[in-house]
């Protein structure tokens, strides 16, 4: 006897299901190694590591100025070029989270500049005198 084709949403089903059990398992290994990485990589350098950083970072200025960069593997361009753009992001994380909005500055929409209340009063006082 033949037995009964599965539709879609079933295979969908069974995928999700073998799907779960699998990272259920490696999970604890995978959040370790993150939570690793995450205190190793994302703490702020320590004194004794600021002369190295000075040091490269003179030295990529240097190759820069000299165009010695075209000589640079891939690998280290790339490298180079994440780190760049791991500065450039963590400072526009650092302006979100000082102007603690995501979009730009929160104005209070009672908001006016003194230079509209020198005009407004201006024009009060304009009013007054006309009557």
């Amino acid at each position: 006897m033949a037995t009964r084709k599965m539709n879609m949403f079933e295979k969908l089903a069974n995928m999700a299901g073998v799907l779960y059990r699998h990272q259920k398992n490696q999970f604890p290994r995978r959040f370790g190694l993150l939570t690793n990485i995450a205190k190793r990589e994302l703490a702020p350098p320590k004194t004794a590591e600021w002369p190295v950083i000075k040091r490269e970072f003179n030295a990529v200025v240097k190759a820069i100025e000299s165009q010695a960069y075209k000589n640079y593997s891939v690998r280290e361009a790339a490298v180079y070029a994440a780190v760049a753009l791991e500065v450039v992001f963590w400072f526009f994380v650092g302006e979100m989270i000082g102007r603690r909005y995501i979009f730009g500055y929160l104005v209070p929409a009672s908001f006016v500049s003194k230079e509209t209340r020198k005009q407004a009063a201006a024009l009060e006082v304009e009013d007054k005198t006309n009557f």
